[in-house]
């Protein structure tokens, strides 16, 4: 009677790990890719009711958005960015009579979005426009619609 003997041999285990080797070699960069373009889409979804409100408030103001902040608009940057683990801060400042920026500090040093919003007095609304640092890994992530600076 003879025994057979059951159980994997060297050489199949390392074509085993050499292949799942390979496949983390190719997935790891797509998650890592995938997590940064979820971050900066999580600034665009965070920051649109920000922009609403703005709208609002120039409406109201006749346009006069030089000393807009959070405290003025009672959104403070951490109540904004509560729960999110994709952007840090949210910020909100006044940058000329009928100007506002939002700027959005995404995690992991990837980056900011700056929202720069001018009141059009004529039709009453506001104008957006996004851009983020040259310099910074967040051009292979922005929105189509955000340009360098």
């Amino acid at each position: 009677m003879s025994v057979r003997e059951q159980g994997f041999n060297l050489i199949e285990l390392m074509m085993v790990i050499a292949i799942m080797a390979t496949l983390a070699a190719i997935a790891i960069p797509s998650y890592s890719h995938y997590l940064n373009k979820s971050r900066a889409i999580s600034a665009v979804v965070l920051t649109e009711p920000v922009r609403t409100s703005i709208a609002e408030y120039a409406m109201m103001h006749n346009g006069d958005l030089s000393h807009l902040n959070n405290q003025s608009l009672n959104m403070a940057s951490d109540d904004l960015v509560a729960g999110s683990h994709d952007v840090s801060a949210i910020e909100i400042s006044g940058s000329g009579p009928d100007t506002v920026q939002i700027r959005a500090i995404l995690s992991d040093q990837l980056g900011t979005l700056t929202w720069t919003g001018t009141f059009q007095a004529k039709t009453a609304s506001m104008i957006w426009q996004c851009t983020y640092p040259a310099d910074t890994p967040l051009g292979h992530y922005a929105p189509a619609h955000c340009e360098a600076e």
